[in-house]
C-alpha cells in the first residue's frame, strides 16, 4: 500500500511527459519540419534593408531545407502591423519574422498604448542576420569638419538635424548623444530617412543621423561627409571615419540590428535548426560578398538562448532612452 503514492506520482509524470511529447511533435505531424512552405514576415515595405535581408536569408534557407521560404510584406505603423501578425500566429514554425531595432525595441516603449504584442513574451528569438551602426553626416556646405566642430557650433548656433522620423532609432541616437555629451541641436521629423537624407544634402539641415546602407551611396559620391561612426568601434566601410570615443567623447554605441523570431511556443527544433544554418551561411564567402553589397555588417554568433538574452538588453536600454528624452508617440 505505501507504493501506491509513488506509483501514482510515476504515472502522472509519465502522462505529463507524453502530452509534452505530442506537443512538441504536432508540428511534425506531417514529417520533418519543413513539410510545406515557410513564410518569412517583413513589417517593412519592399527594398527596405530588413525586406533586402529577409530575402537574402529566405534564399539561402529554402537551398538549405529544399523547401519554400515565401517572404511576405506586411508594412505600417513603423513595423508593428507586421509584428502584431506574427505574434498571434500558429506556433508552428511556419511563419516566422524577419524584424529589427524599431519594432521590436522601441515601438513597445514609445507606443505603450497601441502596441499589441510583448516583444519578451510573446516572440522566441531564433538567430540575429545583420547589424549596422548609426552614422552621424553632415552637409558637406554646412562647414561642419568633424563630430567635436558640430558639438562645438551646436553650442554657439542655432543648428537642426533630420531623422527618418518621431520615435525613430535615427532621432533616439541624436537624443542619446544629446543626453550623454550634452549639446542642444533641434530635431526635425521626416517621414522617412531618404526626405531627412535629402534635406540634408540640399543644405536645408546641417546634420542626419541614419543607418549606413541608406548614406552609403551619398557618403561615397561625396553628397554626404560621414563625421561619426555610433559604435564601439569603426565601420569596416567607413574606415577613415571614427568613432565617438576616437572623437574625444564618451564611447556610445547605436546599432540597428536585424533578426529572425518565431512565436512563443515555436518547437525548439524549428529554432534550433533556423539558427544552425543561418549561422552556417553567413561564414560563407559568397553572403559575405551579399552584405558587403549592401554595406551590412554580419551578424554575430549566439545560440537562441544567447540571441534572446541580446535582445532583453535591447529592448530594456532603448526603453530606457526613449523614457529619458521623453519622447512619445503623438
Amino acid at each position: 500500500m505505501k507504493l501506491k503514492p509513488v506509483r501514482s506520482a510515476v504515472a502522472a509524470a509519465l502522462v505529463t511527459a507524453a502530452v509534452a511529447a505530442m506537443a512538441t511533435q504536432s508540428a511534425f505531424a506531417q514529417g520533418p519540419w519543413p513539410a510545406s512552405t515557410v513564410t518569412i514576415v517583413v513589417p517593412f515595405a519592399p527594398g527596405q534593408t530588413g525586406d533586402i535581408v529577409a530575402r537574402m536569408v529566405g534564399k539561402e534557407l529554402q537551398t538549405k531545407f529544399k523547401q519554400a521560404f515565401v517572404v511576405e510584406n506586411r508594412p505600417g505603423s513603423g513595423g508593428r502591423i507586421g509584428t502584431s501578425y506574427v505574434a498571434r500566429a500558429k506556433p508552428d514554425g511556419y511563419t516566422l519574422l524577419l524584424t529589427s531595432t524599431g519594432p521590436f525595441a522601441i515601438a513597445p516603449a514609445l507606443y505603450p498604448k497601441d502596441t499589441t504584442y510583448n516583444p519578451l513574451t510573446d516572440f522566441v528569438g531564433i538567430a540575429e542576420t545583420a547589424s549596422t551602426p548609426q552614422v552621424i553626416a553632415v552637409s558637406n556646405a554646412s562647414g561642419i569638419t568633424s563630430f567635436a566642430d558640430l558639438v562645438k557650433q551646436a553650442r554657439t548656433k542655432d543648428l537642426s538635424y533630420g531623422s527618418a522620423g518621431n520615435g525613430s532609432l535615427q532621432h533616439l541616437t541624436m537624443e542619446l548623444l544629446k543626453k550623454e555629451i550634452s549639446f542642444p541641436i533641434v530635431h526635425v521629423p521626416f517621414k522617412g530617412s531618404s526626405e531627412s537624407k535629402t534635406a540634408v544634402i540640399g543644405n536645408t539641415l546641417a546634420v542626419t543621423s541614419d543607418s549606413l546602407p541608406p548614406l552609403m551611396t551619398s557618403i561615397k559620391s561625396n553628397q554626404l561627409k560621414a563625421i561619426a561612426v555610433v559604435d564601439e568601434k569603426r565601420s569596416v566601410y567607413l574606415p577613415d571615419v571614427p568613432t565617438l570615443e576616437e572623437a574625444g567623447f564618451p564611447s556610445l554605441s547605436a546599432v540597428a540590428f536585424f533578426g529572425l523570431v518565431a512565436p512563443k511556443g515555436t518547437p525548439k527544433e524549428v529554432v534550433d535548426a533556423v539558427n544552425k544554418e543561418v549561422i552556417a551561411m553567413f561564414k560563407t564567402p559568397a553572403f559575405q560578398e551579399q552584405m558587403r553589397t549592401q554595406a551590412l555588417t554580419p551578424p554575430a554568433e549566439r545560440t537562441p538562448d544567447q540571441f534572446n538574452a541580446y535582445l532583453a538588453t535591447e529592448v530594456a536600454r532603448w526603453k530606457k532612452v526613449v523614457n529619458d528624452a521623453q519622447v512619445t508617440g503623438d
